[in-house]
């Protein structure tokens, strides 16, 4: 099984519904600064990552919106993630199980979403429209300023599991079996690997620096004695 899709709408960089293609191999995401390829793995964070946080800040709103926009709905943002089974998976295989609950097609290749969704309660969006109605600045930071004072606390975030108009939210032990890892971009080498701020990027380059050092001496002692 892999990720085939992802799915971001409303979300920095990304306004409307932009859907990112993988390959069933290595992908390697290349691009210019600010051009959402911190975004992307934000993303993928937010879908597959158990134990990170899921509130978002105002600055993770898409603010290329019009202030009409703005005072007809409260601005939600929406990814979701399109996985694939793979060419030569087994059948009944351990990826076709844990993801039994999140089937949006059973014929192979099956197909199985994920859906994240940050926005506002609906039995706030009265109170919403009241609030941001009724102000007639014309500097949209000032709605996005009052959006984030007064309903951003009230957000809620949702992770979904198969068709999201089901609403069937997904349950952590699935999530579990997911492994993903962030390394932090090295900006500094000797900030970054020598003070703590990248532990998990050290952790790796020291395993395999000294691997033949850890290993060889292993080994002669056991044959010393």
């Amino acid at each position: 099984m892999y990720i085939q899709e992802l799915n971001l709408t409303n979300f920095r960089g990304f306004k409307k519904s932009t859907k990112i293609q993988f390959a069933n191999e290595i992908n390697v995401i290349v691009g210019a600064n600010n051009s959402g390829k911190t975004t992307i793995i934000k993303a993928l964070e937010l879908l597959f990552s158990e134990g990170s946080s899921k509130r978002l800040s105002i600055d993770d709103f898409n603010h290329n919106i019009s202030i009409e926009e703005l005072k007809t709905s409260p601005p939600k943002i929406i990814i979701s993630a399109k996985l694939v089974e793979s060419e030569n998976e087994e059948e009944y295989s351990e990826d076709l199980i844990t993801v039994a609950t999140w089937l949006t097609k059973i014929k192979k290749p099956y197909e199985a979403t994920i859906t994240y969704e940050f926005s506002l309660p609906d039995k706030e969006e009265d109170d919403y429209k009241s609030i941001i109605g009724k102000l007639t600045n014309k500097d949209i930071e000032d709605y996005w300023r009052e959006i984030e004072t007064t309903f951003l606390r009230k957000y809620t975030s949702k992770i979904f599991i198969g068709n999201p108009k089901h609403r069937t939210s997904v349950d952590s032990d699935s999530i579990k079996k997911f492994d993903y890892q962030y390394l932090d971009a090295i900006r500094d080498v000797e900030r970054d690997l020598f003070t703590g701020r990248n532990t998990l990027l050290r952790e790796v380059i020291d395993f395999y620096m000294d691997y033949d050092i850890k290993i060889e001496p292993c080994c002669k002692m056991k044959l010393n004695q």
